[in-house]
Formats: C-alpha cells, structure tokens, sequence
C-alpha cells in the first residue's frame, strides 16, 4: 500500500451503563470537558487538553473496553500524565479499584477500573 490514507485518530468509544452519571464522573474526577452529547441518541463527546475525543455510549448491554491477554485483564486506552501520584491517590481516596500501580522501569504505570467496569491504563514517562 505505501502512501499514508489515514490521518489521525478521531475519537475512541467506549460504553457506559448510565451517560449523565458517566459524564460527571469523568469531568470531576479525570478532567474531561464536555464537547458535545445527545441524550436523545445516547452519546456524548468529552475531550481533554491533547489527542481524540472520547465518545461515550450508553448501552443497557453487559459490555466493557477490556481485553484479556494470558488470562489478565487489560486496558483497550491508555492516558499520558505528569501526576500519577496525584491520580492515583484521588482515585483511591473515592473508592476506585487500582489493578496495577509501579514503577516499570521506563515510568510510572496505574491501571484502574472505572463506574462501567472499563479498564484504563495511565504512563507517567520517567525522566
């Protein structure tokens, strides 16, 4: 193929089981802001400062943004921070389940599981 089609990635999409409370949660505890939604057609678009939006839809099937690799679970996304300390001692302080939180080496990993049961990973890069 060579020549290069796409160009950026847009949005990622994920489900939620409840979008005004999705929505909240994600503005007031990892700093999205509000683009854009529609309650008529279940979706909202939040973004952050850099990279795609995140679009969430509310689906009333069991479903989540997982995968499994040798029997563990694993985030599909993964965000970028200078505070992962900060982070991750606010996620616990509400309650959120931490999966994975050490130094790798290379940064700084936290993985936890967000009020839908979705996985998320975040790096902070070591200097």
């Amino acid at each position: 193929m060579g020549e290069i089609i796409l160009k950026k990635l847009e949005h990622m999409q994920i489900p939620v089981k409840d979008l005004k409370e999705s929505i909240h949660w994600y503005i007031n505890n990892l700093g999205f802001q509000l683009d854009g939604n529609s309650e008529e057609n279940h979706h909202a678009f939040l973004t952050l400062p850099e990279g795609p939006m995140l679009m969430l839809w509310e689906t009333k099937e069991i479903t989540n943004a997982n995968f499994s690799y040798n029997g563990q679970l694993m985030p599909v996304l993964l965000f970028n921070t200078e505070q992962i300390h900060k982070l991750h001692d606010n996620l616990k302080s509400l309650g959120i389940e931490i999966t994975f939180y050490q130094n790798e080496g290379f940064g700084w990993v936290l993985k936890f599981i967000d009020i839908n049961g979705n996985m998320w990973g975040v790096i902070q890069i070591n200097p």
